[in-house]
């Protein structure tokens, strides 16, 4: 078990299990992408679709999931209410994520089963957060950024829930369907990464004593953007806009101030992340496919398994070795990770999700990234 500053254990098998069905889901979406590259290429393919949600759904919130469980009692200085709900939160959101990537690939009728699951699950998790914000003796805007990111985690899989059945009864409205990928793509991943990011960013480069108020304001710009292209507004983009150009001033300064001046796997990941985030964001106006293809792939998949291979590590040590520290050899916490595997798997996915949308064949080239990026992961585990 693992420790916190507050004393409260939080289960190893919390945080890891996300982790590892995640990377199930990782493996799964990735080879949709390179067998049915086609599937990607238009709105609503139904293997596309399934494709998607195992990425995003799948991959990206199931990391997202454990690495808040040990997160939260780190930004808001207080112990989560109940370690434990997280078990019942694994199961229903694992398993509605497969009947509803089954459901898009084969069986329709799975569909609102797999999101209902789905929803209760983060349903469950957002009352768990609620209380454990109940609990914390301060706010900061780290914590304002978690609480928006809850907050999109209930509303995306809702919307997707009514936008399923709505087909079935006769309710159907396509401007859903535009505020289910808002909600997801902007409200969850672009704000827990911003937002989380900006924390572990912090954490890892030992930079301290950064003003918040420019992730604040990041915030704001970032809703207020959501809510315009929801609209149908061309502010909402420029907004947007506004939203990275603070993104890369907040990392400029982070990065400035950091005390660890050599930079780690983790901080090259994010940075190459938002590189595509950019490249996303220029591409939005003139071809929205490819550009929410170098969003998911290459901004949240960069940056995602980047993190990976720094929260794992320190886990893993933590619940493995800290409590033999000093009174016997142990392994360095930088020992944890196989380095090499990292950063090739960090090359074949970002030139894989790069190429992707010009030359379907590279999500071959995406695939590979996938198996080096397992296999450190693994090794993090094994030693």
């Amino acid at each position: 078990m693992l420790v916190t500053a507050h004393n409260r254990v939080i289960p190893l098998s919390i945080p890891a299990g996300f982790v590892f069905l995640g990377e199930a889901f990782f493996l799964a979406a990735s080879l949709l992408f390179a067998l049915h590259p086609e599937a990607f290429a238009v709105p609503r393919h139904p293997l596309g679709l399934a494709g998607a949600h195992l990425f995003l759904l799948g991959f990206g919130v199931g990391v997202l999931l454990g690495a808040m469980h040990q997160l939260l009692p780190v930004v808001l200085e207080t112990p989560l209410y109940r370690p434990g709900w997280g078990y019942p939160v694994m199961v229903l959101w694992s398993l509605g994520v497969v009947l509803l990537a089954s459901g898009f690939a084969w069986v329709p009728s799975l569909v609102p089963w797999g999101g209902g699951l789905v929803l209760v699950a983060l349903l469950f998790f957002a009352y768990h957060v609620y209380l454990t914000f109940r609990q914390a003796p301060r706010w900061n805007r780290v914590a304002t950024a978690l609480a928006w990111v809850v907050f999109y985690l209930v509303l995306t899989p809702f919307l997707g829930l009514l936008q399923a059945l709505s087909q079935r009864y006769g309710f159907y409205d396509p401007e859903r369907l535009t505020w289910h990928l808002l909600a997801g793509l902007g409200g969850v991943f672009l704000l827990s990464i911003l937002g989380v990011g900006y924390k572990l960013l912090s954490m890892f480069t030992l930079t301290h004593g950064v003003d918040e108020r420019v992730l604040g304001l990041l915030l704001f710009a970032a809703n207020l953007g959501f809510l315009g292209l929801a609209m149908g507004e061309r502010l909402g983009y420029l907004l947007l806009l506004l939203s990275y150009a603070l993104a890369l001033y907040d990392t400029w300064r982070i990065l400035k101030n950091r005390m660890k001046k050599a930079l780690d796997i983790g901080v090259r990941h994010y940075l190459l992340g938002l590189l595509f985030l950019g490249l996303a964001l220029l591409a939005l106006p003139f071809n929205p496919v490819w550009a929410a293809l170098w969003f998911a792939l290459g901004f949240v998949g960069l940056v995602v398994t980047g993190m990976l291979y720094k929260i794992l590590p320190f886990l893993v040590w933590t619940h493995r070795y800290a409590p033999r520290a000093g009174k016997e050899k142990v392994p360095l916490l930088k020992e944890m990770l196989p380095e090499g595997a990292g950063y090739g798997a960090g090359a074949l996915l970002a030139l894989g999700a790069f190429l992707f949308p010009l030359f379907p064949g590279a999500g071959w080239v995406y695939l590979l990234g996938v198996f080096p990026h397992v296999y450190a992961l693994w090794e993090v585990m094994r030693r």
